[in-house]
C-alpha cells in the first residue's frame, strides 16, 4: 500500500511540476489581455474565455489526478466505491455550475456580452474554488 502510494504522490507531483509552469506562462498572458481590454465589455469576453478554458483545463487536470487516487484507494479492496463517488461529485458540482451560472446570468442587467461575461467570471470562480478544494483535499503531500 505504502509503495503504491509512493507512486502515485510521484506521479501527482511530475504532474503538478509541468503544469504550474504552464498555468504560469498562461496567466501571465491573460493578465496582459486584461489589461489591454481596459473597460471594454467584448475584449473582455475574451480574456475571460481564455481564462476560463484554462481554469477548466487545470480543474479537469486536478479532477483526473484525484481519480487517479480514488482507484488506488479502491484497489485493496477491489472495488470502486470511492471512485463512484468521486465521479458523482463530480458531475454534480457540474450541474451546479451550470445552474448557478446561469441564474448569475439572468440577474445581471446588461447587453448580452455583459451578461455572458458575468456567466464566465461566475464559472471561473466556482471553478477555481472546487479545484483549490480537490487539491488541498486529496493531493497535497500532507495527505498522502
Amino acid at each position: 500500500m505504502k509503495n503504491i502510494a509512493f507512486k502515485v504522490t510521484a506521479v501527482l507531483v511530475m504532474a503538478a511540476a509541468s503544469l504550474g509552469t504552464a498555468c504560469a506562462a498562461g496567466m501571465a498572458e491573460i493578465n496582459t489581455c486584461y489589461q489591454r481590454a481596459g473597460d471594454d465589455a467584448e475584449k473582455l469576453q475574451v480574456c475571460l474565455t481564455q481564462e476560463f478554458n484554462a481554469v477548466k483545463a487545470e480543474y479537469k487536470d486536478t479532477s483526473e489526478r484525484v481519480t487517479v487516487v480514488a482507484k488506488a484507494w479502491d484497489k485493496p479492496n477491489r472495488n470502486r466505491v470511492r471512485w463512484d463517488k468521486l465521479m458523482r461529485a463530480n458531475q454534480s458540482f457540474d450541474s451546479y455550475v451550470k445552474r448557478e451560472c446561469e441564474f448569475v446570468r439572468s440577474t445581471t442587467r446588461g447587453s448580452q456580452t455583459v451578461e455572458k461575461n458575468a456567466s464566465l467570471a461566475c464559472q471561473i470562480n466556482l471553478y477555481r474554488m472546487r479545484t483549490d478544494l480537490l487539491e488541498n483535499r486529496y493531493l497535497s503531500t500532507a495527505k498522502q
